[in-house]
């Protein structure tokens, strides 16, 4: 067929064309109507259509859809239907704790809060002579206009900068018509902003919604799921269990061991996160402090920059260009994905154990696991957990590799990446969650994995073998890979080849004692003292700079 010759294609009973409508057509599997067949056309109408109620219905579903796409987008108010983003629409009830933070409402909050603790340091500096000390009375009203930011006050920032084009600007501005009725402020409103450029205010605001959507809402789930993690340790640490590597039979470990290894890897990570120091410039329009020195050229104000970004309880970085170089973003972020990648090993472990049966997933009234398979129980939080670890760490992974890179001391580029990061984060805690709630339906299903234990005697290889060579008995491996190797092995011939060994008697009591079910090492014990390997970091303030 020649590119973009006329085509008809009968399938199904359907007539389809191509052309401007054929796509819904195709997809819906609307039948064109018969009655408006060439000659040609009708002579295969026997043969290829059955007229019936469907056809009515098709063709109604078709022009339903067809009348929608007319709508104009904009007639769209957002909402958990309309949301571009799952995270704000089908997931939104998962992730809603980060909003106050990681939003457009979070960074103009966090933007008021510095503007103003900017204007009280200026406030505390002797060569200021223009800013005087504040009364308490000044300092309560530009305090209680940090305490009750509200939303109303953001959407007057928005419409601000509607005019101003200009997001920080209008911050300013925004401030500035809110202090006019307050006498002390109303004399030193052009120190709003004094010296700054707008990523002075910009990396202070973005390093606060880290440091606090990190402690306050990341860090509590994170621990929740390591927790989680080393209760079922404990729980089963005596519960043996067949390993595989290479996905086959290997050395017996326990159930409680196995978890404990993803509660100490998950907790080393955690706490790499918690001291990864979140850092702050105030340093100017390119990081040299020419506007402030051009107008007090006798003030410290490396010290007092730096003072003030520490009261914020942050680091202070003070060699950079316009922007906070970013560094410790690629840090933090890049720990984060180190994270969730250790996540990933257990949800896909835990699934593989599922479809082994060595759990059981606990029912729900009412909860539907395949559409057409009625007995299904599906791993589907460890799935959603999984697939929104790996849309995370993609998020974060180009997070971390595009912040530190900006053009000579600053281009733009970093103002647009910084908004996502809240879609890092976002894919991240629903994950935590969706582990989290398979984690409670997980059942042990102790008869199951005893059963693949009774039925692998030739993992007791691997003990015999050792044991031969301590005594010196010649090619121990070599017998034992004859013995076993590529042949079905059982409690009676793995007895009868120890009993023929020339060992001491304590030491073939030994071997004749081990099973398949006691031969587990050090499992149980490492599995019990999972919660002093962990040493979980308790408290919400592990960020803060000492």
């Amino acid at each position: 067929m020649e590119l973009g010759a006329s085509s008809r294609v009968l399938s199904n009973n359907t007539l389809l064309r191509f052309s401007p409508e054929s796509t819904f057509r195709r997809r819906y599997q609307v039948p064109v109507n018969p009655t408006s067949l060439n000659h040609h056309q009708r002579r295969f109408s026997n043969a290829s259509f059955q007229l019936s109620n469907s056809y009515s219905i098709r063709e109604t579903t078709y022009k339903k859809v067809v009348n929608m796409s007319k709508v104009d987008s904009q007639e769209f108010e957002l909402s958990s239907l309309t949301a571009l983003s799952p995270l704000d629409g089908r997931y939104w009830s998962k992730v809603k704790d980060l909003a106050p933070y990681m939003s457009e409402y979070g960074l103009i909050y966090f933007r008021v809060l510095v503007e103003i603790k900017w204007l009280l340091k200026l406030s505390k500096i002797p060569e200021v002579t223009e800013v005087p000390s504040f009364s308490e009375e000044a300092k309560s009203y530009l305090q209680g206009l940090i305490d009750g930011f509200n939303m109303d006050d953001a959407l007057e920032v928005k419409n601000i900068e509607r005019v101003t084009n200009h997001d920080v600007k209008a911050v300013e501005y925004f401030l500035k018509q809110k202090c006019q009725s307050q006498p002390e402020i109303a004399k030193v409103l052009e120190f709003f902003h004094f010296a700054c450029t707008s990523e002075d205010i910009n990396n202070l605001a973005h390093a606060l919604i880290l440091k606090e959507a990190i402690n306050k809402v990341m860090f509590p789930v994170m621990d929740k799921l390591i927790k989680a993690l080393c209760e079922i340790a404990k729980d089963n640490a005596n519960v043996s269990m067949l390993s595989r590597t290479h996905g086959q039979p290997a050395s017996p470990t326990t159930l409680g061991k196995e978890i404990s290894v993803f509660a100490i890897r998950l907790g080393r990570e955690r706490q790499e996160i918690s001291q990864v120091e979140i850092m702050g410039k105030f340093a100017g329009a390119v990081g040299n402090y020419n506007a402030h020195l051009s107008a007090y050229p006798d003030v410290n104000w490396p010290q007092i920059t730096g003072d003030f970004v520490k009261s914020l309880g942050l680091s202070f970085n003070p060699y950079v260009t316009q922007i906070e170089t970013h560094d410790y973003m690629a840090k933090l972020f890049y720990a984060f994905v180190r994270f969730n990648n250790i996540l990933i090993d257990f949800d896909r472990d835990v699934w593989g154990y599922i479809s082994l049966a060595y759990f059981k997933q606990v029912t729900k009234a009412g909860e539907i696991g395949s559409s057409t398979m009625p007995h299904k129980v599906n791993p589907i939080d460890f799935e959603n957990s999984e697939g929104n670890l790996g849309k995370a760490n993609e998020d974060l992974s180009f997070l971390s590799m595009k912040l530190p890179i900006s053009r000579w001391q600053r281009d733009l580029t970093d103002s647009t990446v910084l908004r996502n990061m809240g879609g890092g984060l976002g894919h991240s805690l629903l994950a935590y969650k969706s582990a989290l709630q398979g984690i409670a339906k997980l059942q042990v299903n102790e008869a199951r994995l005893s059963d693949d234990l009774n039925h692998a005697w030739e993992v007791l290889a691997e003990p015999i073998q050792t044991v031969m060579r301590r005594y010196g008995v010649p090619e121990p491996y070599e017998k034992l890979k004859e013995l076993t190797r590529g042949k079905a092995v059982t409690k009676e011939s793995i007895r009868e080849f120890i009993i023929g060994l020339e060992l001491p008697e304590e030491a073939k009591a030994n071997l004749l004692n081990l099973t398949p079910h006691n031969y587990v090492g050090a499992a149980a014990e490492l599995a019990r003292n999972v919660d002093v390997a962990v040493n979980l970091v308790n408290g919400t303030k592990v960020l803060e700079t000492v």
